[in-house]
């Protein structure tokens, strides 16, 4: 399986994410990606990386595309950056899948969007929650209609913001139509949720989203790390079906070390039988429970199952990265190398992207519109937003006092190397 003619990319970034995400996979998607440059400000990263992959290393983008040995681009580097740099390529004819969140503004991602209708490009964004096996099994379960409608989605400590949006976007293969929001900060003990991010506070935060048709997400949770003794990943989450529910959530191992189960959890399908929704003082009850099995041969997630009464529910994962891409779980080599194909498949094929820039411009419109309901104690807003964003223009003068210029200053912008001293 493959392109007959792979699309040739530039991987532009060769920081971690690069290193040790895309890194591993470039022998796997070979069929669909010619890689043919690295590109980074900081030349030891670049000649590192490029090197390791036998491709021409580059340090100034402009300079890459005045060589202009690609035809797409995966722009795999700090959020601020990601405006920038995909109007710089896609106003140059050059295609972008760039890695999440989509930008840091609202009005940065719409500009995106815009770019690309303009240049007649395509722009995508390399979005993987809604690749992974829960997530991939829960629309198939839905689809089955065993536990009847699902008009209501509860998620407690996984993932809030631009990932969970999307993954509900997916979901519900629909636009929300008003958001709202409320956040709690409190102090707490200095601690370290990475190596270089010190805490000494904690945000709780709140996100409903109102979907057509009657459909609610509740998206809540605090420290995701699991720090200060905090619920794990992937927390829990229940799909609330009109007589039963999906449920996903931590599942804890013996081991002391390492005591939870890990990011995919353990997940069931809960039913309540028609002698349980007729028992008097107890009524729906759920009295059958079908486990959710993820399966893998020890190196790749291979499928992921459930077996119903109305039969085996399945999603089979097309994609085998190898033991060299593991990262995280068997499962997010997979699910990066879906959304790789995805891209590489619109592009070639012309064929529609399970994942669109429309849809990813909703989900960072998903995350401004709580941030501005959260600055108004919790007001309901109305999705589309309309006009000019609240928490933006703080966001854009927080950003112009760093980094010396506006960030919208496409040319302001690329001058500037990430990380920053």
């Amino acid at each position: 399986m493959g392109l007959d003619q792979p699309i040739s990319v530039a991987l532009i970034g060769a920081g971690n994410r690069s290193q040790k995400v895309y890194k591993p996979l470039i022998n796997e998607i070979k069929p669909w990606v010619n890689l043919v440059a690295v590109c980074d400000p900081i030349r030891e990263n670049a000649d590192s990386l490029a090197e390791s992959l036998g491709v021409p290393a580059f340090y100034d983008i402009k300079e890459l595309v005045k060589s202009r040995p690609m035809e797409a681009a995966f722009v795999v580097t700090p959020v601020p950056s990601h405006h920038s740099i995909a109007i710089y390529l896609m106003s140059n004819g050059i295609n972008v899948n760039v890695e999440t969140s989509m930008a840091t503004l609202l009005v940065q991602a719409q500009e995106m969007v815009d770019t690309a209708r303009d240049n007649d490009v395509i722009l995508r964004i390399g979005e993987n929650f809604f690749r992974q096996p829960f997530d991939r099994l829960i629309r198939l379960i839905n689809q089955d209609g065993f536990i009847g409608p699902i008009k209501r989605l509860t998620c407690w400590h996984d993932h809030t913001g631009y990932h969970n949006n999307s993954r509900w976007l997916s979901f519900f293969q629909s636009y929300p139509i008003a958001a709202q929001a409320i956040t709690h900060t409190m102090p707490t003990a200095d601690h370290y949720q990475m190596p270089h991010r010190l805490f000494d506070n904690e945000t709780y935060k709140a996100h409903f989203y109102w979907f057509p048709n009657n459909e609610l997400v509740i998206d809540h949770a605090g420290n995701i790390k699991s720090m200060l003794g905090r619920y794990p990943r992937p927390g829990y989450t229940e799909l609330a079906g009109a007589r039963g529910s999906i449920v996903q959530q931590a599942g804890k191992k013996n081991a002391a070390k390492q005591p939870y189960q890990g990011w995919e959890g353990l997940g069931e399908v809960r039913y309540c039988s028609d002698e349980s929704l007729q028992q008097h003082g107890k009524s729906g009850v759920a009295d059958q429970v079908f486990p959710i099995v993820h399966s893998s041969d020890n190196h790749d997630w291979l499928s992921s199952h459930v077996d119903l009464p109305t039969g085996r529910v399945e999603y089979v994962n097309p994609h085998r990265p190898g033991k060299s891409a593991y990262h995280h779980g068997n499962y997010y080599s997979a699910a990066v190398m879906d959304h790789i194909i995805d891209f590489a498949e619109t592009i070639r094929l012309e064929k529609k992207s399970e994942y669109t820039d429309q849809d990813a411009l909703m989900a960072m419109m998903m995350e401004v519109a709580t941030r501005d309901s959260a600055i108004k104690n919790g007001e309901r807003l109305s999705l589309p937003l309309k006009g000019e964003s609240e928490s933006d223009v703080l966001m854009r003068t927080k950003q112009r006092q760093e980094y010396g210029v506006d960030p919208l200053d496409v040319e302001g912008m690329l001058a500037i190397k990430f990380p920053r001293p």
